[in-house]
């Protein structure tokens, strides 16, 4: 770390950390963990819209509440930001920030409209947010660099929005953490996931994004030809409509969703195979915590994020039409954005079996032949935690330094 740390009096410079809150979710983490990661380096101090439903360690750290969690209806909503944006700029001007660096759409809409710090960083953590085509013009001309969780990403902000302020860094995954929670005692009974059968294990909430109803019509494929093997679905939701999915499909006793879990880590580190079945990405943090506890990974080629942790030359997976074999992990082909949770069946000469698309036939492939083929499952098991490594704590915090020193010193 250069001298841009510190002011010509020697002290730490300010830097305002800036999420609309901490509850459970990716970039509410990232910030927490970007707050710790610099404190040595910088007085830190982080600000939030709401203190509501906090769900990480915040202890040690300063947290500021601007007390304007969201409000119902349009101009609710337009009231909203711009108060938020005079907030943030008087606070900003009251403790002499020097970098204001801002996570989620909201908290970037207030960063860019605010004015009170020397420089200004904006982060772009989800493929949604880069369709907003004016939401990112407006962060790209209002803030000095806006960081993308992927380099994907930035390629497509230049290309799309004509902005130059564009820099990939890959969110980071607290490895030794990760695995010293994935030995705690889990938050409920893992009997589900002990025993002989293979676990096959995906993450994320409850949300058409993930394409989880791919993911299960495709393990009653898998299990139609592997008996001994069960699906996992870790994270927040009712998960209703999929329940009625796998009622329908009768895989009732071997298929579980655990709900929200705070430490899903011991879940993980006892199952089989990860799958991501998602229809758009970042950069997806479960499949680097995947690898992390050396699980072998299945996963859609989607646009942005699979490619570029599973294969050192991601333009290259990117472009692969069919299953590819990359790296450090098996991609296959992008599944329909279209919801369908009707089952068809067809008759084979073994019986009757569900009918999938060709797509989620290559994904129910590749997770029948990375269960059968022993030596395949031990060249990704053995080396999913090197890849890992590649986007730990130490990188990003790396990364992130020698972004903020570039910015004080004026290089774009």
């Amino acid at each position: 770390m250069g001298n841009n740390a510190r002011n010509d009096s020697g002290q730490k410079k300010k830097l305002m950390l800036i999420s609309p809150m901490l509850h459970q979710g990716g970039f509410e983490r990232i910030c927490v963990l970007t707050a710790r990661l610099l404190a040595h380096s910088y007085q830190v101090m982080i600000v939030v819209f709401s203190m509501e439903d906090i769900a990480f360690d915040i202890s040690g750290l300063q947290v500021v509440d601007l007390n304007l969690k969201a409000r119902p209806g349009r101009l609710g909503k337009l009231l909203n930001l711009l108060k938020r944006g005079v907030k943030l700029t008087i606070l900003q001007k009251k403790s002499g920030t020097d970098i204001s660096y801002s996570f989620g759409m909201t908290a970037n809409i207030a960063n860019a409209l605010s004015f009170g710090a020397k420089k200004k960083i904006s982060a772009c953590h989800s493929f949604e947010e880069i369709k907003n085509k004016q939401y990112m013009r407006l962060i790209g001309r209002h803030t000095d660099r806006v960081l993308c969780c992927s380099k994907k990403m930035a390629e497509l902000v230049r290309e799309t929005c004509g902005l130059s302020n564009m820099t990939p860094l890959w969110n980071p995954c607290d490895l030794d953490q990760l695995k010293a929670q994935s030995r705690l005692g889990a938050e409920e009974d893992l009997t589900f996931f002990k025993g002989p059968e293979k676990v096959l294990v995906s993450m994320g909430r409850e949300d058409d994004v993930k394409g989880f109803w791919h993911l299960i019509k495709v393990f009653r494929r898998i299990h139609e030809q592997e008996k001994d093997t069960r699906l996992a679905v870790i994270g927040e939701g009712e998960f209703e409509e999929y329940k009625r999915l796998v009622r329908e499909l009768e895989l009732e006793e071997k298929v579980f969703f655990t709900g929200l879990k705070k430490n899903p880590f011991p879940y993980l580190r006892e199952s089989d195979i990860y799958l991501l079945t998602s229809l758009s990405e970042g950069l997806p943090n479960a499949l680097v915590e995947a690898l992390a506890l050396s699980l072998p990974v299945v996963s859609v080629n989607c646009l942005s994020g699979p490619a570029e942790i599973l294969h050192g030359d991601f333009r290259a997976a990117q472009s692969r039409r069919g299953t590819f074999k990359a790296d450090y992990g098996i991609l296959t082909p992008p599944l329909s954005p279209e919801k369908d949770l009707t089952v068809h069946w067809e008759e084979t000469g073994e019986g009757r079996r569900i009918r999938l698309e060709k797509e989620e036939e290559a994904l129910a492939e590749a997770v029948l032949e990375l269960l059968r083929d022993q030596e395949l499952y031990g060249h990704y098991r053995s080396r999913a935690v090197a890849r890992a490594e590649a986007f730990s704590a130490a990188n990003y915090r790396e990364g992130l330094l020698t972004c903020m020193e570039q910015l004080q010193r004026g290089r774009e």
